[in-house]
């Protein structure tokens, strides 16, 4: 063989070689990682929410007969805020006594907590030796989650959601991220507690820990204790905002309490804003102006 077709012929295995082992290279080199799936739209909840209106009661209910008690319509003292029929007899104290003792989903205490219940409604306005068992607005301690209720403005920005409330001016500033409770924080002791967000599809779920045991849940003496766990469900379908709260004591329940769906409107009116409310009423037993009458 002469030296030329030799020197060709070690060029070619020499190529051969080299494309054997470029391809065995790229054959042993770590598949890319695929791109993140991208995030699912999640729904807005910014905006101005405000209680919606109730529904009418079923005809059935009403039977074609006057729902009226007493017949007051022809005394203005009763009218105010354009009050109709049988409302214009239930005062303020006693609608709101009412409206809580008469709701259907109530806790299901154990049985050693019944009495304390009870005793704390009966003497919540009493003072003196019964103290212990004033409604805790009567000690000027704020409502706490969740008796402070909805928010009345949700800001939301990233993985961040700020709660409003007109009471007190009081916010809740709450991580969106699906992160664990911090290990140290959540054994605080706070009247709103600590709270994590996760979105569930288009449902924001809240999870809160770390509460004090000194506010109550309602009006009926409704206490709870310092391993309470409160859940809260927001779910927005156009202009209305759904609110379930779901509160878990392993100390004083039998079973989860799931209380009644509030239904929340967006406020549409152009250039709306929240208002301040003042941050502080002194609402201590000796200033009750009747601290024998509770609704």
């Amino acid at each position: 063989m002469n030296e030329s077709l030799k020197g060709l012929k070690m060029a070619g295995i020499a190529a051969a070689m080299l494309v054997s082992a470029t391809a065995s290279g790229f054959a042993q080199a770590p598949a890319a990682a695929p791109a993140a799936a991208p995030a699912a739209a999640r729904p807005n909840l910014s905006g101005i929410w405000m209680p919606g209106a109730p529904p009418p009661p079923p005809k059935s209910a009403l039977c074609g007969q006057k729902v009226d008690a007493f017949d007051n319509d022809k005394q203005e003292r009763f009218a105010a805020n354009d009050a109709k029929g049988g409302a214009k007899w239930i005062t303020f104290e006693q609608d709101c006594g009412v409206q809580h003792r008469g709701r259907v989903s109530k806790p299901e205490y154990k049985p050693q907590y019944w009495e304390e219940v009870r005793k704390a409604d009966y003497y919540a306005n009493a003072g003196g030796e019964f103290e212990k068992y004033a409604d805790p607005q009567w000690k000027n301690i704020p409502l706490g989650v969740p008796r402070l209720g909805p928010p009345n403005q949700i800001v939301q920005t990233g993985d961040q959601m700020f709660f409003l409330h007109e009471n007190q001016n009081q916010f809740r500033s709450i991580p969106t991220d699906c992160r664990e409770h911090d290990p140290v924080l959540k054994y605080d002791q706070t009247v709103n507690g600590l709270s994590v967000g996760c979105w569930e599809g288009d449902t924001l779920t809240v999870t809160s820990m770390g509460f004090t045991d000194q506010t109550w849940l309602d009006w009926p003496g409704y206490f709870h204790s310092n391993e309470m766990v409160v859940i809260e469900k927001f779910k927005r379908n156009g202009d209305q905002l759904t609110y379930d709260v779901t509160i878990e004591d392993p100390v004083m329940f039998l079973r989860p309490w799931k209380n009644e769906t509030i239904r929340l409107n967006v406020n549409k009116t152009p250039g709306a804003q929240l208002m301040q409310d003042v941050p502080y009423i002194d609402r201590s037993l000796g200033k009750l102006s009747d601290p024998n009458y509770r609704g």
